[in-house]
């Protein structure tokens, strides 16, 4: 695939007890999220059979280029079709954490995600793990 630009911004991903956890350092970009998308696929593959859940951990300048958050609401969209159900977020060590709790909430709200920002790890993971609970008695 051809790029535009150089993939700005880094991810590292991992699963443990079905959420996907994502901690990352922005900003940005299509190109980045292409990269990304690229990884986390296999993890996907096996989470999708049931419901599980994402924890996004955000560092630096916590934006996405206006065409990666485009993209980032589709591919939400998308996983939620395969059992995703939630999104916890922590953005204290962002730049601007109120803006990127603006910024990242409106991508989330227009993917249509159950989302929840946090202040720490351990309470997000509680949050998410309620989540799959409730989504398994379902």
């Amino acid at each position: 695939m051809h790029r535009m630009f150089e993939a700005h911004g880094t991810l590292e991903l991992f699963v443990k007890d079905r959420i996907l956890r994502l901690e990352g350092t922005g900003p940005w970009n299509l190109e980045s999220l292409d990269e990304s998308g690229e990884e986390a696929n296999p993890l996907i593959e096996q989470l999708a059979q049931e419901p599980w859940a994402v924890l996004v951990i955000m560092h630096g300048e916590c934006i996405y280029v206006h065409a990666a958050g485009q993209r980032l609401s589709e591919i939400v969209r998308a996983e939620k079709q395969r059992n995703r159900i939630a999104t916890a977020i922590l953005v204290n060590d962002c730049d601007s954490p109120n803006f990127a709790k603006q910024h990242i909430g409106e991508i989330y709200q227009n993917a249509g995600e159950h989302y929840k920002f946090f202040d720490d790890v351990d309470t997000a993971e509680i949050w998410l793990k309620q989540q799959l609970a409730k989504a398994a008695k379902d």
